[in-house]
């Protein structure tokens, strides 16, 4: 690939460079780009676009495509509902300068090209924010990338970052990287005025998992992990002297991996992603099951169980409710809303030798194989059918129309749910313009953060309720930082 930052020493220089190609660094590139800056992103994969490829689609409010549906989200009222979520934990002001922008970087990316087919919410009684990418529109990554390149933007892929250079005063000055051949006896440096960290968070990496956030993969948690994502810039930003953030897994209850999938499941299998009775491996119920609409709320009842895990229970006969009137939580932009062949799918799930899926045709004989006292299950489920009966829930308060009895004489159906996660969230604190901060709050010269290295608005919970979130913080973030790095190159020529 042509670059033409390089001079005969192995130097470079741009005004603005930003370290990472995905949402947030494209987002950023061509906000730099569009405000005037000479940029040059340093990508260290061989490919550019990021792990999600851009995405399905993003949060917004007060978009015109809201407005032709008569949704009557206002960004007051959206602004309160991010805030109440975390009891005002994070950081007000980036809140809002994100709420604010969200519906202009809807416009900003379709005059580009990328074509938005509907609004919808996650699940019902959710908020619909979700504007959803048309599927055979480009991947709204490769509209940016195209949009960069024709601002002149160079991009140098195979380079990893290996330390942000800065000035007696901490002003970062520069960045020295290597190649992935690793054929330079030193590493290489690109003087700039401003650099952009935008490396996608740590959601690669278990050790660093662990680390920030208590999580065991492959243990008490099953995410995507994407290996080329190693916390390099929350690494690099610190080390130049910003300030940590509020860390986190962006989580919610899911089986494990090869059948994990919308809400938790795969779609034939989504009678498990129901209000149906959860017990832990105790054989105790621990949650209203309704929660269940909500992924991020059930992962966090799940995780505080013995091992991390829950176990769900049906009943053929609560099944045939299901084939009879629907599934009572649907996901959308799933066509299936009801279960086809439910006993098929389960005895395929248990050939294959997935050890998260039971069947049984008693409570104890369920219990013997979850590992499960039988007594202790056994007075579960009748205490269960006895608030199914009465209709009135007094250990977990579930609503009765939830309420359906798992009854002897009928087989029993089971699945283990674990935590899952599609990715790491904070690590460098940074303002409202997207500046990293020191430990005593003040911007450091020349470093801005966007995406997941950065996104520390959720207090622990990824807001499903307003979804496409995660996403559209990347771009929206990737956009301020970008021109706040441009803005501070040209105050710097002044």
């Amino acid at each position: 690939m042509p670059d033409d930052t390089r001079t005969a020493n192995g130097q470079g220089s741009a005004d603005v460079v930003v370290l990472g190609s995905g949402c947030a660094g494209l987002a950023a590139t061509v906000s730099a780009a569009e405000a005037g800056a000479s940029v040059l992103v340093l990508e260290k994969t061989g490919r550019i676009g990021g792990a999600i490829h851009g995405g399905a689609g993003l949060f917004a409010v007060e978009t015109q495509m809201q407005r032709d549906r008569q949704i009557p989200l206002t960004r007051d009222g959206t602004f309160h509902r991010l805030m109440e979520h975390t009891q005002w934990r994070s950081d007000a002001r980036l809140v809002s300068a994100y709420v604010e922008q969200s519906a202009e970087t809807i416009e900003w990316l379709a005059r580009m090209g990328v074509e938005f087919s509907d609004v919808v919410a996650y699940y019902l009684g959710a908020q619909p924010t979700w504007h959803y990418r048309e599927p055979d529109s480009p991947e709204i990554t490769a509209v940016l990338e195209r949009r960069a390149r024709s601002l002149g933007v160079r991009f140098r892929t195979g380079c990893r970052a290996r330390a942000l250079v800065t000035d007696t005063a901490g002003a970062v000055t520069g960045v020295t990287y290597t190649t992935a051949d690793g054929a330079e006896a030193e590493p290489l440096r690109v003087d700039t005025r401003a650099v952009v960290v935008a490396t996608g968070g740590f959601g690669g990496s278990p050790e660093l998992i662990e680390q920030h956030t208590g999580y065991r993969h492959g243990s008490d948690l099953f995410s995507f992990a994407h290996p080329e994502l190693t916390g390099d810039g929350i690494a690099l930003a610190r080390a130049a002297g910003a300030a940590p953030s509020p860390t986190m897994m962006e989580t919610y209850i899911c089986l494990p991996e090869p059948y994990w999938g919308p809400g938790g499941t795969p779609p034939e299998l989504g009678s498990f992603r129901q209000p149906n009775l959860m017990v832990n491996r105790l054989g105790q119920r621990f949650m209203d099951e309704s929660v269940m609409r909500h992924p991020g709320y059930a992962a966090n009842a799940v995780r505080r169980q013995p091992g991390g895990h829950g176990l769900m229970i049906l009943s053929a006969g609560i099944n045939a409710h299901y084939e009879r009137e629907r599934w009572d939580f649907l996901m959308s932009k799933l066509p299936i809303t009801r279960p086809q062949d439910f006993d098929a799918e389960v005895s395929k799930v248990i050939a294959e030798g997935f050890p998260h899926i039971l069947r049984a045709d008693s409570v104890e004989e369920l219990a013997d194989r979850a590992g499960i006292d039988p007594h202790t299950l056994r007075a579960t489920v009748q205490a269960y059918n006895q608030a199914c009966r009465t209709g009135r829930d007094t250990l977990m308060h579930k609503p009765a129309r939830y309420l359906r009895p798992v009854e002897d004489g009928q087989t029993l159906y089971a699945a283990r749910f674990s935590v899952g996660g599609y990715g790491s969230l904070g690590g460098i604190a940074v303002d409202d313009l997207c500046r990293a901060v020191d430990p005593q709050g003040l911007p450091i010269s020349g470093l801005f953060g966007a995406g997941r290295d950065v996104n520390d608005l959720y207090g622990g919970t990824y807001p499903f309720v307003m979804s496409g979130n995660s996403t559209s913080f990347s771009y929206n973030s990737g956009r301020i930082a970008g021109r706040s790095a441009a803005h501070a190159v040209q105050a710097q020529h002044c």
